[in-house]
Formats: structure tokens, C-alpha cells, sequence
């Protein structure tokens, strides 16, 4: 149990240096955006495939990002049953999410294999005026970002089976609140 936490732990910080890199991209993209409004107005001449940088930039940040986000609870989510149900059915409720989210990672993975491998043998990119924008960074992150999602998704899985026999154990790594309603096993 315990190298379990310690790998967990350890993931959790590989997430959070993840969510860091998409935050520099953000800071990233608002400097190029900035740059490019005042070129345009000051010397009346944008800079080339800015807009390509910037749709590129969302798809790498956003997969970097979605799995920190799983991780903090952070993700849109329904609670009108799943708030007044019992600790027990909340932990099969999410052994089963965190499966169907294993699944349809999966499959996005395996979809988007073929076209990165395709880019990548081409040298795929967008072309804007003389800038080429190269695509096979946002495919991978796609990849990449999915692989990580479903390693999350497996820690979800594992932590909820554990508490479906100790039901206080990773109570804070679910940041559900019982009430008197769902309390009780």
C-alpha cells in the first residue's frame, strides 16, 4: 500500500510539473497574441501564423492541463445522485467513470496513432504566407495527453476499489464532502 502512495504522490507531482509547462504556454500565447495586436496597430503589419501558433499551442496545452485537472476534481461533473448516495456506491460510481474514461482514452489514442504517424512521415504543418507551423506537436500531445489521462484514470480506479473496503482512505483525492443524507457505508 504504501509504494502505491508513493508512486501516486509521485505521479500527482509529474502532473502539476505538467499543468506548469501549460501555464508558460498560456503566457506564451497571450505575449504572441499581444505582440502581434500591437504590431498591427503601431506599424500596421501582424506577424505571420500567429493564429496557427496560438490554435497549435491550445491543442498541446489542453492536454497537458486535462489530467491535472482530473486530479484535483476540477472536471465538470453531475452530483445530483452521486452526492446522496453512501460512500460505498460513490466508490463504484467512480471505479466505473474512471473504467469508462480508461475506455474512451483508449480509443482516442488509438485513433489519433495513425494520423500522428502519418504527419510525422510527412513532416505535416499548416502554412501561413512563409511560416511553416509543424503539426506533429499537437498530435502527440493529444497522444501523449491521453496516456497520461488514462494513468490517472487507473490511480482513480485502484483508489476506489481500496475504498470500497477502507472508505476513509484517499477521501480527500475524490474532494467529495458526505452529508447525512449519503453518510454511512
Amino acid at each position: 500500500m504504501t509504494a502505491f502512495i508513493k508512486i501516486d504522490r509521485l505521479f500527482s507531482k509529474f502532473l502539476e510539473f505538467l499543468n506548469s509547462i501549460a501555464a508558460l504556454i498560456v503566457a506564451a500565447i497571450m505575449l504572441i497574441i499581444t505582440a502581434d495586436v500591437v504590431a498591427r496597430t503601431v506599424f500596421s503589419s501582424p506577424f505571420q501564423g500567429v493564429s496557427e501558433v496560438v490554435a497549435n499551442s491550445i491543442i498541446i496545452l489542453c492536454f497537458l492541463e486535462i489530467s491535472y485537472a482530473l486530479m484535483k476534481g476540477s472536471l465538470v461533473r453531475t452530483s445530483l445522485v452521486y452526492d446522496k448516495v453512501p460512500v460505498r456506491v460513490k466508490c463504484v460510481i467512480d471505479f466505473l467513470a474512471a473504467v469508462l474514461g480508461i475506455v474512451v482514452f483508449v480509443l482516442l489514442i488509438k485513433g489519433s496513432w495513425p494520423n500522428f504517424l502519418s504527419a510525422w512521415a510527412i513532416n505535416d504543418s499548416e502554412v501561413a504566407g512563409s511560416v511553416r507551423i509543424p503539426t506533429t506537436p499537437g498530435r502527440f500531445s493529444v497522444i501523449f495527453g491521453s496516456a497520461v489521462m488514462v494513468i490517472e484514470f487507473v490511480f482513480i480506479a485502484i483508489k476506489s476499489l481500496i475504498r470500497l473496503k477502507h472508505p476513509d482512505m484517499f477521501a480527500k483525492d475524490f474532494h467529495v464532502e458526505e452529508n447525512s443524507e449519503g453518510a454511512g457505508t
